[in-house]
């Protein structure tokens, strides 16, 4: 059976406002959404941060990897802020009818219970599925903890590797350009860019080595995964 590989966060579920909670947590002050939804972790540290939280800046950059990863219980109850991206769950629950789903992401594993939780709540397929996640350790980098530890994108290139040798993987849908060269890498026919119109420009995604690149889940209603 041909199977579909799916990014999770903001392609299936937009994180925003839970990354506008993070935020007020680190920094102690209401970030706007507009803000959160178009800059990158810098850029938004620079803007908002306080001349004194700049001073700390690695001390705060572990707080705030602690409280996404869930490390902290205030992380944990952020994650009710998330909401699902229209009309994701439908097409997952059709698709999952004629393939193999596997949802790849860079939620670690000590969130698995959650994710599924948060998955069933929003109304995504969760029987007969793999879900693939991140461990603490390929954090260690971005946190501060190990600087010559593998960057996300070797760590989510090991993961699908590894999926790639078990599975025959005929499409992919992913929201971050960064890693469609490693969906070209492994030769999958359909790999779909999920646009995020407000940080990245379709052919960014397109560059990267997306075959194609959509701004709503509602077109692809009915497009059923095709074996390569």
């Amino acid at each position: 059976m041909i199977s579909v590989v799916v990014d999770i966060d903001d392609t299936l579920i937009s994180t925003d406002r839970r990354m506008q909670g993070v935020w007020r947590e680190v920094l102690g002050r209401e970030i706007p959404l507009q803000a959160v939804e178009t800059l990158a972790t810098g850029q938004l540290f620079e803007k908002f941060a306080s001349s004194n939280q700049k001073a700390r800046v690695g001390e705060l950059q572990k707080r705030f990897w602690d409280i996404l990863l869930c490390l902290e219980d205030v992380g944990m109850e952020l994650v009710d802020l998330e909401e699902p991206i229209p009309f994701a769950a439908g097409v997952l629950q059709e698709w999952s009818e004629y393939c193999a789903l596997v949802y790849l992401t860079g939620r670690p594993e000590n969130t698995r219970e959650l994710t599924l939780a948060t998955l069933r709540r929003f109304g995504y397929p969760t029987q007969n599925i793999q879900l693939t996640m991140f461990t603490l350790n390929d954090y260690a980098r971005a946190r501060g903890d190990n600087p010559a530890a593998p960057t996300l994108v070797e760590a989510k290139s090991r993961l699908f590797s590894s999926i790639a040798k078990q599975r025959e993987v005929g499409r992919v849908v992913d929201d971050y350009p960064g890693y469609f060269p490693i969906y070209k890498q492994f030769e999958v026919p359909d790999r779909i860019g999920f646009l995020r119109p407000k940080r990245y420009a379709p052919q960014q995604y397109i560059e990267r080595g997306a075959t194609r690149v959509v701004e709503s889940w509602k077109p692809l209603q009915d497009d059923l995964p095709r074996p390569p």
